[in-house]
């Protein structure tokens, strides 16, 4: 039967009966963090019965919780045979950087024009907060201030159709951080600074700065990931670039978080 250790969710409780204030979107968010965080690993067959026995609900409300974390490429459904964990691969980074790019540029614009001394504040709050996880904290409490940090981005740009669609992909850019060993010292360093260098452009009024400055600090993390894949066979937007059109392109590779499934 499926277990989702209690000990790896952000907030632990015990596997007690589920309030009804949102059966579903509780369902949904012990098991998206047992995906972000490996406990459940690529490939591993979720089936809505031993779920709904689990977390002593019935079968209806996990149901509607696969179906929003396949909405957020976490799972895959298969029909009557309720989900599998979705694995990693080089396309998807791609893809995830093409399009978190995009959103960010305009949040960032956004968010400069946006933003009172009231939300800068709280924003240099938050880059403090991820320079001092930086030093001490584990990868895990590092990558969760960092998409705080960058959420926080997003809400003051105020726009709600922009949040909705960073909103979708938030999960994914938490799982990609910890994958791979991608929260190392080297990037421990450039977050804290680069967070702080972010803050000073949107209050400096700087719409053009902070766009560039916000495209430069994702590339990077792109780029270290895409350093962290090279050992598979998958081929990243950089390489792509770099080769000769018409040369044929490998397939992505699926990879594993490194975790034994429960």
């Amino acid at each position: 039967m499926l277990t989702v250790p209690p000990s790896t969710l952000t907030d632990p409780r015990p596997l007690s009966a589920i309030p009804s204030r949102s059966l579903a979107d509780e369902v949904a968010a012990r098991v998206r963090e047992a995906i972000v965080t490996g406990v459940l690993g690529p490939d591993q067959h979720l089936r809505e019965t031993d779920l709904a026995s689990q977390f002593e609900v019935s079968r209806s409300p996990v149901r509607d919780a696969l179906a929003q974390l396949d909405h957020e490429g976490l799972v895959r459904l298969r029909r009557h045979r309720g989900a599998i964990v979705v694995g990693l691969s080089v396309q998807d980074i791609d893809e995830l950087h093409s399009l978190r790019v995009s959103l960010e540029r305009l949040a960032i614009r956004l968010a400069v024009v946006r933003a009172d001394a009231v939300g800068v504040a709280g924003l240099r709050q938050l880059a403090d907060r991820v320079r001092a996880a930086a030093a001490s904290e584990p990868a895990r409490m590092v990558a969760e201030l960092d998409v705080r940090f960058h959420d926080q981005i997003y809400r003051l740009a105020a726009h709600r159709r922009l949040y909705a669609c960073w909103a979708m992909i938030q999960p994914q850019v938490y799982r990609f951080l910890l994958s791979r060993n991608i929260v190392n010292a080297d990037y421990r360093a450039i977050a804290a600074a680069e967070h702080h260098e972010l803050c000073d452009t949107i209050a400096a009024g700087d719409e053009a700065g902070a766009a560039a400055m916000i495209e430069h600090h994702l590339e990077e993390a792109y780029q270290r990931l895409l350093r962290e894949f090279a050992g598979g066979d998958g081929e990243g937007a950089a390489a792509r670039r770099s080769r000769p059109h018409g040369s044929p392109r490998a397939e992505p590779a699926s990879v594993s978080t490194g975790r034994t499934a429960p």
